[in-house]
């Protein structure tokens, strides 16, 4: 499943920007080049949200009614994770930023966004019920595998000798 598109990405900043960062000519957008961010963002979206959820993720059930089928979902990435993966894709795509600039503050936002996710301080959330995926520990008492690992030891007299 894809967190977000090329379309995603011109909905959101304008067809103008996304031509000047993808097309040296200025003639149209390239989605190949907007792709190839949009990949690199995905991945390391992946790479926080992998921590926590099992990956790939399943997806949000969202309503998507057709004739004769009211009930009709379709898989969609959460909403927080398309515009985190925008935000992070459209920072790759420029060459250079000032600290301050609008773009940069926006990539280490969804940095920290993606880092709260991973340490379990923030979730995936579906607005329209559900959850996203699979939870990495288990969803659910007796999911998880949990190993341990220690050494038998016998306490006897012969142990404890020394010992006050």
């Amino acid at each position: 499943m894809n967190y977000a598109t090329v379309q995603d990405m011109i909905d959101r900043y304008g067809e103008p920007e996304m031509i000047q960062l993808t097309d040296p000519v200025i003639v149209a957008v390239q989605a190949p080049t907007a792709q190839r961010a949009l990949e690199d963002a995905q991945a390391f979206a992946d790479s926080f949200v992998g921590r926590v959820y099992r990956l790939p993720l399943a997806g949000c059930a969202k309503p998507a009614p057709v004739p004769g089928d009211l009930g009709a979902v379709q898989l969609v990435a959460p909403p927080q994770l398309t515009r985190v993966v925008c935000d992070v894709a459209r920072y790759y795509l420029y060459s250079d930023l000032a600290p301050e600039h609008e773009v940069y503050l926006r990539y280490k936002a969804a940095e920290r966004e993606l880092m709260q996710i991973a340490e379990g301080k923030s979730v995936l959330s579906c607005p329209w019920g559900g959850v996203p995926g699979a939870l990495v520990a288990g969803d659910a008492p007796g999911d998880a595998e949990v190993f341990h690992s220690f050494s038998p030891r016998r306490i006897t007299d012969e142990t404890l000798r020394g010992f006050a």
